[in-house]
């Protein structure tokens, strides 16, 4: 236990260093601004459902009015029961959100280290079996999918079967009937691929001459009554809504035997395996130093069977998984077996043939430890540093949300809630993330389904004009409140707040009140009849003019996407309480560099509200990339106001050669 509680430990402080500076932003990074919004909502769902509603747990707060929303992705309730003491202590949804990711990431290398330890017995063979599997490339091309970062029970889905079957029992089958289970709340597609994984595994042990599966039988039996009532709402949702991945789409995602020597485009190493011509899903590279051992592992055969043996199945598995369409493989199963059509990426079939390798790997280490254990034991730091992807590029958003959340969570709306604009620019990832917030339902959502009512209603939002049918449509479904986002309107400025003035003008629309947020503001409407016509700050709306925040405000000017030397950075921040300064921070803050605040009477003018602020530009300009800096950088303007109040804007990326 000693050695198993070391191990756990390393693990972790790997995770912290492999994805550095993650663990410094708990409360801020994600991977990019898109899936993994939609992963935090769905936690949070699952925690807030879980709490309150559990039966109507799948029937989330998003796409209203449509029935089985949480179904349209995966559900992630394995990971959410694990973050539920740190919910409950207070942590918020994005920092819960990067716990899980660390976790992730440790939890599978212990996975593969208890699995490779069971049939080595060494130390250090399983650790670097457990780093290989933790680290591998595969796990940080799927940085924005956490269910995929997640992969420690499938490894030991096969630790639990080879203890039962050493002896069997009825608590080495309860063992395993529950990671059975967990393995398929946390990852539908790890349910599916390690339940055939494992069960080629057991018939194995069947043609060897074990026949003793009663308990074991017994206790899957109930894992899979247990987790049926997380099956059902995805079998309802598809027959309701003819959720079924087209052959096309899955032939897309199905990869070639090319495909794995394709890496993935964060690990520095193999920068000149890279095709950025390639879907991501089929970056598939685990790296040279695992090719090596486990190739190397497969000839102790006779001094190791068993790992050998499970492990070449495993292999063959993943990698005959992985071709998807392009091989007989799962081109049977999509056809014949139930819930393999809902597989959108059969190269993620690849995770069972990277959990075969650590096997073999283990046998090449184990086997070099019995000769010279400090090569073993080099093993382990060669692994990381061939497959680090530090310091990683993260995306930056703001952990505070925007006032209109905050009055919605406080607010007895008790009605769904419409955001504009719809599916425009990566609004409805925003919208999922503060969904967390404030959990009322919404009109709003994004996922790889999208239900007819969201798609009309997208459809109609985007009309010009808008037509008087569109809140028709929206009291239909029982709209309570429009908010429309000003300052993401873009090409739907005009028609939306055209929309908004005769919708008022005829009675069916309701001015309710103004936030801050951005340069423009939120603004809630109310679906409410009502002879209200108009209000001081709502003409400045309608007729797209400027009206006062309450706030420190900004904006930072686009920046290429791709700098060569000399940079020059500007922007301009506001506030009514004046600015005392604004620091760039480049590398997720790694660089701090100070700005010049200078007049802009232009500026000033068009902004009357803030005498306090009598040099609202910031500029800056570099000779070339500090050195501390990597090519693949960011740039994120931190303006502090008068009152020593911070307030960060909108967060870039961008290469700087």
């Amino acid at each position: 236990m000693r050695r198993h509680f070391i191990a756990a430990i390393l693990f972790l402080a790997a995770a912290v260093v492999m994805t550095w500076p993650m663990a410094r932003l708990m409360d801020r990074a994600v991977a990019d601004p898109g899936d993994p919004f939609i992963n935090i909502w769905i936690l949070d769902w699952d925690h807030h459902a879980t709490l309150r509603s559990p039966l109507s747990l799948f029937h989330a707060n998003a796409f209203h009015p449509a029935r089985y929303s949480l179904a349209f992705s995966e559900n992630l309730y394995g990971i959410a029961l694990f973050l539920i003491p740190f919910r409950l202590a207070g942590v918020p949804p994005i920092a819960a959100y990067n716990i899980a990711m660390l976790a992730g990431f440790a939890f599978s290398g212990f996975g593969a280290y208890l699995l490779t330890q069971r049939l080595t017995a060494s130390f250090p063979a399983s650790l670097a079996a457990g780093m290989f599997y933790a680290f591998v490339p595969f796990r940080f091309t799927h940085l924005a999918h956490l269910q995929h970062v997640w992969g420690g029970w499938m490894p030991l889905l096969l630790a639990a079967l080879i203890a039962y079957v050493d002896r069997p029992g009825w608590r080495r089958g309860a063992v395993f009937g529950a990671v059975f289970l967990l393995n398929g709340l946390t990852n539908i597609h790890w349910f599916l691929f390690g339940s055939f994984a494992t069960a080629a595994a057991a018939s194995v042990f069947w043609w060897s001459g074990v026949r003793r599966w009663r308990e074991l039988v017994v206790c899957t039996a109930i894992a899979l009554a247990a987790f049926a009532p997380f099956l059902y709402p995805y079998a309802a949702a598809a027959k309701l809504y003819g959720m079924v991945r087209s052959a096309a789409e899955a032939k897309f995602f199905s990869a070639t035997l090319t495909d794995w020597l394709v890496s993935s485009d964060r690990i520095h190493q193999y920068a000149f395996l890279r095709n950025g011509d390639l879907d991501p899903e089929r970056w598939l590279f685990p790296g040279l130093l695992a090719l090596l051992l486990s190739t190397a592992g497969i000839f102790a055969v006779r001094r190791s069977p068993r790992p050998v043996v499970f492990g070449l199945l495993w292999v063959a598995i993943g990698v005959a998984g992985s071709l998807g369409l392009n091989f007989y493989f799962h081109d049977f199963l999509y056809e014949a077996v139930p819930g393999f059509k809902a597989v959108r990426s059969p190269a993620r079939w690849a995770a069972v043939a990277y959990i075969g390798m650590s096997m073999l790997m283990a046998v090449a280490v184990s086997w070099l430890g019995s000769r010279w254990r400090w090569m073993a034991w080099a093993v382990v730091p060669l692994l990381l540093v061939e497959l680090r992807a530090a310091p990683i590029r993260w995306y930056l958003t703001a952990s505070d949300p925007p006032p209109v959340y905050k009055w919605l969570a406080t607010e007895a709306v008790s009605g769904p809630v419409v955001e504009l604009p719809i599916n425009y620019v990566g609004s409805e990832y925003r919208y999922l993330l503060r969904a967390t917030e404030h959990h009322e339902p919404l009109v709003n959502g994004v996922s790889g389904f999208t239900p007819p009512v969201t798609a009309r209603l997208t459809a109609m939002s985007k009309t010009n004009p808008i037509t008087d049918n569109f809140v028709d449509e929206l009291r239909k479904i029982g709209t309570k409140l429009v908010i429309v986002h000003a300052d993401q309107l873009g090409d739907f400025s005009s028609s939306t707040r055209e929309w908004v003035r005769r919708e008022i003008e005829n009675g069916r629309l309701t001015f309710v009140r103004r936030f801050d947020s951005g340069i423009r503001g939120d603004w809630v409407f109310s679906l409410n009849p009502s002879t209200k016509k108009s209000a001081p700050e709502l003409e400045a709306f309608l007729n797209d003019r400027w009206s006062r925040n309450e706030s420190t405000f900004g904006f930072m000017d686009p920046v290429s996407r791709r700098i060569r030397g000399h940079a020059r950075f500007t922007g301009w921040a506001l506030s009514p309480y004046g600015i005392r300064k604004v620091d760039l921070l480049f590398g997720n803050g790694a660089v701090r560099v100070p700005t010049a605040l200078v007049e802009d009477r232009r500026l000033s003018a068009a902004f009357p509200w803030y005498p306090q602020t009598s040099r609202p530009r910031f500029i800056v300009e570099l000779p070339e990339r500090p050195s501390a800096l990597s090519s693949r950088t960011d740039v994120q303007a931190e303006v502090t106001d008068g009152r020593g109040e911070i307030t960060r804007l909108e967060h870039l990326w961008m290469t700087w050669e």
